[in-house]
C-alpha cells in the first residue's frame, strides 16, 4: 500500500484485521517489533516541536497545499506501526476526491499526532520547507534524529517481515 495510492478498501481492511489479529495475540516474537515502534513514536514526539515551528512559518502561506486526501491514508509499513503501539489507524473515506484538502486538515494543520500520521506526511517535506529547515541552527540535530528514526523504522519492519506469523503481503 504505498501511500501515494489510495488503497483497495478490500485489501485495506483485510489487512487492518489481519494486523489486529496479529498483534492482539501475545506473541513473544513481536516484542521487540513493540519496543521499536515505542522508540520511533518518542523520536517523532522529540522531532515534532522543530518540525511545527519551521511548518508554522511556510505552511499558512503556501499557495500549492501538499495535504491532500490520497496523502491522507496509511500504508502497510504505517499499519505495523500502529498495531505495534496497540492503536488503530483513524477511520477511512475511500469515496473522497484525492486532491480534497485531506480530512486531517484543519486551520491550525493536521488534527493528528505526528507519531501517527501516515508515513506521506512525516517523510515528506516541500522545497519551501525544506529550504527553512536547512538554515536553522538546529538543523544537524534534526538530520541526525530523523536519520535515526529511518533506521528504526528499516528495523523495526524487517523485523516484523521475519517474525510475523502474517504472510508477506
Amino acid at each position: 500500500m504505498d501511500s501515494n495510492i489510495k488503497p483497495d478498501p478490500g485489501i485495506y481492511f483485510k489487512t487492518l484485521h489481519l494486523l489486529e489479529e496479529t498483534f492482539l495475540s501475545p506473541d513473544r516474537r513481536l516484542k521487540e517489533v513493540i519496543g521499536l515502534a515505542q522508540r520511533i513514536k518518542l523520536l517523532f514526539e522529540k522531532i515534532s516541536p522543530f518540525i511545527q515551528q519551521t511548518s508554522g512559518i511556510i505552511c499558512p502561506h503556501c499557495t500549492n497545499v501538499c495535504c491532500i486526501s490520497k496523502h491522507g491514508f496509511h500504508n502497510y509499513e504505517d499499519l505495523v506501526y500502529l498495531f505495534a503501539l496497540g492503536l488503530r489507524p483513524p477511520l477511512v473515506d475511500f469515496g473522497r476526491n484525492d486532491y480534497d484538502p485531506c480530512p486531517f486538515l484543519t486551520e491550525k494543520g493536521c488534527s493528528m499526532e505526528r507519531s501517527v500520521r501516515p508515513s506521506g506526511c512525516n517523510w515528506y517535506f516541500c522545497d519551501p520547507l525544506l529550504e527553512v529547515i536547512e538554515k536553522r541552527q538546529d538543523y544537524h540535530d534534526f538530520d541526525d534524529l530523523m536519520r535515526d528514526l529511518a533506521d528504526l523504522w528499516m528495523k523495526m519492519i524487517d523485523d516484523f517481515s521475519q517474525k510475523s506469523p502474517l504472510p508477506s503481503l
